[in-house]
Parts: structure tokens; sequence; C-alpha cells
């Protein structure tokens, strides 16, 4: 997982950064500005931090059951997709450049039981 201050392009505000999440005293100063970009360059980066998190979260979660379960039936039956889009979410594989995963509008896709 990389850092939260690697999505900060100003090295300056990156180093304030880098500097305060360190529990150190920030060695340079900021203006307003660098300050105010920085926060949300950093949040950018907390945000993506957050959600690497809450994956692998939900691949350990899941542990050894995608070897039990039939996918191409979960995919098919619950979300009207084939067994290689599902897989593509649970292992959060790139695809076109974005980490696949589960959203909300996939979530709250109602299931046909």
């Amino acid at each position: 997982m990389e850092k939260a201050t690697t999505n900060i392009k100003n090295p300056k505000a990156r180093a304030y950064f880098d500097d305060v999440t360190e529990g150190k005293k920030p060695a340079v100063q900021l203006t307003a500005e660098e300050y105010e970009q920085g926060i949300n360059e950093f949040d950018d980066g907390m945000r993506k931090i957050i959600a690497e998190a809450d994956e692998m979260i939900f691949r350990a979660k899941l542990g050894d059951l995608p070897e039990a379960l039939s996918f191409s039936y979960i995919a098919q039956k619950y979300f009207g997709k084939s067994r290689g889009w599902l897989m593509q979410k649970v292992n959060g594989n790139k695809v076109n450049g974005k980490i696949a995963s589960f959203t909300a509008a996939n979530s709250a896709r109602p299931c046909r039981i």
C-alpha cells in the first residue's frame, strides 16, 4: 500500500505532510494555497488507501470460499453476469486501467431469488 502523501504533487507540500504524518515538526512552511491543495491531495490518497484496505478485508473474509462455490452460478443467478466479471470484482483485477470492485450500484441491484 502506498503512502497517503504519494498523491501530493508539490514536493514542498509532500515534505510538509510527510513530516506531519510521521509525527515530526514540519521542516517547511506552506502558503495557505499550498496547504489547501496538499490537504485535498492527501485526502484523495487516504481515500485510495481506505478503498484498498476495504478490498483486502473483503478478500480476507472470503478466505477459501471462492474455491468451494460455483461462481458461474452465482454470477449468472444473482448478477446476470459472467463468471469472469464476478471473479474480476472478487480478485480486484485491473480492468481498463481501473481496479474492478463492487460499487453501490452493483450491491444495490435486487437479487433474483
